[in-house]
């Protein structure tokens, strides 16, 4: 028999008693992390002299990110996530709905910003071959980067008419369509991911063309790889939407007896960790792995400075894994490139890999190359 009793209302007072704020804990602690990273790389680009296209593009991409944690952050703290769903008042459920409305938007676009400087940097690193197959592939992708961001900074704009009635709980289920939403958020991450996995092995064709002993090749690759490698987190992500958006048994029966239960998904019960946290890891992935090519020569660096203090011969192990390269020439325009005698003619622009941290000063010694 159904019960009589009245649906309790949601709370007027907020309460945070019950909240747990490892979920905001973490957002933040990775943006401050993956911020000083990438602040880092953009230093030593300019100390170089080898800032680039990719470098300016990064600029845009860390703004996004700083954004997207500030808003990530400043969600999980004052929309009640973290808390039992019946202790959130109307007011944090309104900062909660207009942070879903927010990474609509700025999702895409920090996503396109991270790929096109990744794809820059693919164009700077990698000698075009003859048939100049690498060139166009980029450009191909460079091109479809601005159709995916057009496309899906569009379709956010009718998930809800009038738009801000997305974000008043009590009026949100007459206005919003949650399954518009679930289908164009199904098909933002499947091409994010689909995008990210082209970028994990686009490095894989040029690498195999440099005469080098395949331990070396795969080192190398897995050196340009990091910066794609968000598309484990990009499927992780997807698997984890999916999967909530059809768990509808699963369900705290308390939840059931407040009138809030009627108008708010159940899936925001685990909100936390199934959206806030994968939707952090996956450009904090991209924006550190990316930034590792120059990261590296600093870290290398400090290495053999130690190895000089307490070696007296051979050399660290960073700087070992640092001769996985081919040995630099210096061309015409004063560039350190990497020799490739392959019939295909690719090569890596060295000066652009990590490059020593006395280049730009007139630097052109071996302790330059990576």
């Amino acid at each position: 028999m159904a019960s009589s009793q009245p649906m309790l209302p949601p709370p007027t007072e907020i309460n945070d008693a019950h909240k747990v704020y490892s979920i905001a804990a973490w957002c933040i602690v990775l943006g401050i992390v993956t911020s000083l990273c990438v602040l880092w790389r953009l230093g030593l680009r300019f100390q170089t002299s080898t800032f680039g296209a990719d470098d300016y593009a990064m600029v845009p991409a860390l703004l996004l990110y700083i954004g997207w944690t500030a808003m990530a952050g400043y969600v999980n703290l004052h929309a009640g996530v973290g808390k039992p769903l019946w202790e959130i008042t109307i007011g944090e459920y309104a900062v909660w709905f207009k942070g879903i409305i927010g990474s609509a938007w700025l999702y895409p676009a920090m996503t396109c910003a991270i790929r096109i400087s990744i794809l820059l940097f693919y164009q700077r690193i990698f000698v075009p071959t003859p048939q100049a197959r690498i060139k166009y592939a980029i450009w191909l992708l460079l091109a479809l980067q601005a159709v995916y961001l057009v496309v899906y900074s569009i379709l956010p704009a009718f998930i809800c008419r009038p738009l801000y009635k997305a974000w008043h709980p009590l009026e949100r289920q007459q206005y919003f369509n949650d399954w518009y939403y679930y289908y164009i958020q199904v098909a933002l991450y499947s091409t994010s991911m689909a995008f990210d996995a082209i970028l994990l092995v686009f490095p894989l064709y040029p690498v195999s063309k440099l005469q080098l002993p395949l331990k070396k090749r795969i080192g190398v690759s897995v050196l340009f790889m990091m910066g794609a490698a968000a598309s484990i987190a990009a499927a992780y992500k997807l698997g984890i939407f999916v999967s909530e958006m059809q768990r509808y048994t699963d369900i705290n029966p308390e939840w059931l007896r407040y009138e809030m239960s009627t108008r708010v998904p159940p899936q925001f019960d685990h909100y936390g960790r199934t959206f806030w946290i994968p939707s952090q890891v996956e450009p904090t992935v991209a924006l550190i792995g990316t930034s590792l090519p120059a990261l590296r020569q600093s870290i290398l660096s400090v290495s053999q400075r130690l190895s000089t203090i307490f070696t007296s011969s051979g050399s660290s192990s960073f700087g070992n894994f640092g001769k996985i390269l081919p040995k630099k020439r210096v061309s015409k325009a004063g560039e350190h490139e990497s020799l490739s005698s392959d019939d295909d003619n690719v090569g890596l622009r060295m000066n652009y890999v990590g490059a020593g941290l006395q280049a730009g000063k007139g630097g052109t010694n071996e302790h330059n190359m990576v």
